[in-house]
């Protein structure tokens, strides 16, 4: 049975130590990536199109459970290993004010996008430990040979303008970081 997760607020002290900058940071992931990778950042798209969301994004951005939502998910790569696995749900409302925005993304970082807006908001950092029994987990997981004990996640929502756009990222295993 698949679970659902438990965000907590982004508290540094409960956090695994080498995460905690990354889990915690307001800036944009993406940059901050950039900063210390290898090679350069590329953007694997994985999936843009519309669908019902997970019952608990849905709640998170207070929409109807089985309303239809756009889901981005995409890879954030370090050349060609994955890093972070980012998923976005964007309310047919958002869409229907912003679509060129959205539909031009492409492989481009949603966070380019996000950052440049003038307008912009953001919630307070949601954070979660995710093991094989979660569907954010599941999703993250289906790129990757094999399946860490666990993961961590951030979560937070974006206001364009006042429209919502969640953001969940989630830490895949890598050099960068470790599970304490």
């Amino acid at each position: 049975m698949k679970h659902w997760t438990n965000w907590l607020p982004a508290r540094k002290q409960s956090l695994p130590h080498d995460l905690r900058e990354w889990l915690t940071d307001t800036g944009s992931l993406t940059k901050r990536l950039q900063y210390v990778s290898e090679q350069a950042v590329n953007v694997e798209l994985l999936h843009y199109d519309w669908h019902t969301a997970l019952p608990e994004e849905s709640l998170f951005l207070q929409q109807p459970l089985r309303r239809i939502q756009l889901e981005r998910e995409v890879l954030l790569c370090d050349g060609d290993k994955p890093e972070i696995y980012a998923r976005t749900i964007i309310p047919q409302s958002t869409y229907q004010v912003l679509p060129s925005r959205f539909d031009n993304l492409g492989t481009k970082p949603l966070g380019q996008m996000l950052f440049d807006e003038p307008t912009l908001s953001r919630s307070d950092i949601q954070v979660a430990c995710l093991t094989p029994q979660h569907w954010l987990y599941q999703l993250a997981t289906e790129v990757l040979d094999i399946g860490p004990d666990m993961l961590w996640a951030r979560r937070s929502c974006f206001y364009l303008n006042g429209h919502p756009v969640l953001v969940c990222e989630i830490f895949l295993p890598s050099e960068k970081w470790s599970y304490v």
